[in-house]
């Protein structure tokens, strides 16, 4: 999905200029200093960049664009440096180093404009999360007209949060089924996640240009799906004419994500586009890599090796392309033997719990809860006799407190040393820094990490599940979203073996039990 700027298609906008709009929008959102490294992290996840701003060396780039502006303007620069090699607005300064208030940048951005419409539209027509795929036309009609859509500068949306920008998602299908599938290269700047991940859905923004002259209807959105398809792959000359008489090109869905940041700032109108010469197909953009088919007749692919847009078009309008049975990859097998000790991590939601009660009662491991022993140091009530965000709360300002990770880290080697047991589970770490000082602590112990992965639709199910209310999709995305969960998302990178649970309970056990004997570890009752 090539969600990203073209600034051969850009009017008035140097590169320059537009490095030091990420900058602006960056530091203005943070609201503090940050390092050029902090700067580009905080653009590539809010997908702030441009496809032409990625480049080889962005990081080196955009200091270079800084100090160039601070030395050129010096007092009168909106940009100022605060130590070496860091930097913020001069306007969000104060003069007794106290804590930094952001600002919202209100400047207007240039560059290219993008279709959005008010969130606030979708949220009282009736938000959804996954794929719409009945009531997909209806739901076009209503929504892309001038009365609900307008266009804006595109960085300046990627920082909106109000608005959902319109992009298009289109399927490449042969007539027997099969869908064409690509990777995404290292010369695109989407989020980590989706980097090497398998992709089938080309597309991206519509742009104000996208409504051309003639358009009479949908605001661009078709002619948008048309273009992009057309920068990303290169068809056949009578394909290439048979995409340009939207011959063979269908709407099938609206793809809505409200799981991250990002997702709740884009909707997508999924389309499909049947080739009728499927051999004569090749790559047209540098982030499009290793083109292949997924052939009904050949053996499924693992799901987990797409990303998660792609999962939910497959699941909706493909399922049978692709092995959703629960799985894992085993990276480390010798520390995840016992004697042992095994931190489980994952989101919330995710059934790492359900994977610990396993473990517990048919091999024997001790659990213990890090959210219990944090409850001891807040000295509160652990979930649900506290409620979930009241917790979440008083665990971000302990965990961010001075020695915090080494206090409920030292808490947990003494909760393990009480099992008195060589196989005990540390369940739900949530940061990196609580992960290392428990591992430093509780040394010469060896410890392994098991990281469970699950989408958000799956998590919910779970998530509600667990709780035995009635739960809304709302609900589990803010306690998802909030602070304190952020930094576990990303350590799935740590895990000695990562386990993927995408159906219900019954065979996410037996994958269990398949991944345990393959571990060679032993049956043990408590």
């Amino acid at each position: 999905m090539a969600v990203f700027t073209n600034l051969n298609d850009r009017i008035g906008v140097e590169m320059g200029s537009e490095f030091l709009q990420v900058a602006r929008v960056a530091l203005a959102k943070v609201g503090q200093p940050m390092a050029i490294r902090e700067i580009m992290r905080f653009a590539r996840e809010n997908q702030l960049l441009s496809d032409s701003l990625a480049g080889k060396t962005p990081e080196q780039t955009l200091k270079s664009k800084l100090s160039q502006e601070i030395r050129k303007n010096a007092s009168n620069s909106e940009f100022v440096r605060t130590a070496p090699g860091t930097f913020y607005l001069r306007n969000l300064l104060t003069s007794d180093d106290t804590v930094y208030s952001a600002v919202p940048w209100k400047k207007t951005a240039g560059g290219e404009r993008v279709l959005v419409f008010d969130r606030a539209w979708l949220d009282a027509c009736g938000a959804f999360q996954g794929i719409l795929k009945r009531g997909a036309f209806r739901l076009q009609t209503r929504l892309l007209n001038e009365k609900q859509c307008k266009y804006l500068p595109r960085l300046e949306a990627e920082s909106d949060n109000h608005h959902k920008q319109v992009l298009t998602y289109v399927l490449i299908k042969r007539s027997d089924g099969a869908l064409l599938s690509f990777r995404r290269g290292n010369y695109t700047n989407a989020e980590e996640f989706l980097r090497g991940s398998r992709c089938i859905g080309f597309g991206g923004h519509v742009r104000e240009t996208d409504r051309g002259l003639f358009t009479q209807y949908g605001m661009g959105v078709t002619e948008c799906a048309i273009r992009e398809v057309s920068e990303e792959i290169e068809l056949s000359r009578v394909d290439q004419s048979r995409l340009a008489d939207e011959n063979g090109l269908e709407l099938i869905g609206v793809l809505n994500d409200d799981s991250s940041d990002v997702g709740r700032r884009h909707i997508a109108f999924v389309y499909a586009f049947i080739l009728s010469h499927p051999d004569n197909i090749s790559r047209g953009e540098q982030s499009v890599t290793q083109l292949s088919w997924l052939d009904p007749l050949k053996t499924r692919t693992p799901i987990w090796e797409f990303e998660y847009w792609s999962q939910l078009c497959l699941l909706k309008f493909a399922p049978k392309l692709v092995d959703v049975a629960p799985s894992y990859r085993i990276r480390h097998a010798e520390v995840m033997k016992p004697p042992n000790i095994i931190c489980m991590l994952g989101t919330v939601g995710s059934g790492k719990t359900a994977a610990a009660n396993i473990l517990a009662a048919d091999y024997g491991y001790k659990v213990v809860n890090s959210g219990k022993v944090l409850s001891k140091l807040l000295n509160i009530p652990p979930v649900p006799k506290t409620p979930r965000d009241v917790f979440q709360e008083r665990a971000m300002d302990f965990i961010t407190s001075l020695n915090g990770p080494s206090r409920l880290a030292q808490a947990l080697v003494e909760e393990v040393r009480k099992q008195k047991c060589d196989r005990v589970i540390v369940d739900g770490i949530r940061q990196p820094a609580t992960l290392l000082s428990f591992r430093q602590q509780i040394e010469p112990r060896q410890t392994g990490i098991l990281y469970v992965h699950t989408t958000p639709d799956v998590a919910f199910t779970l998530y509600r599940d667990r709780d035995g209310k009635t739960k809304s999709l709302k609900d589990f995305f803010d306690r998802s979203a909030a602070p304190v969960e952020q930094d576990v998302k990303g350590m799935i990178g740590d895990g000695d073996v990562v386990l993927y649970n995408w159906t219900g309970v019954y065979k996410y056990k037996r994958t269990i039990s398949r991944l345990l004997k393959e571990l060679h570890i032993p049956r043990r009752s408590t």
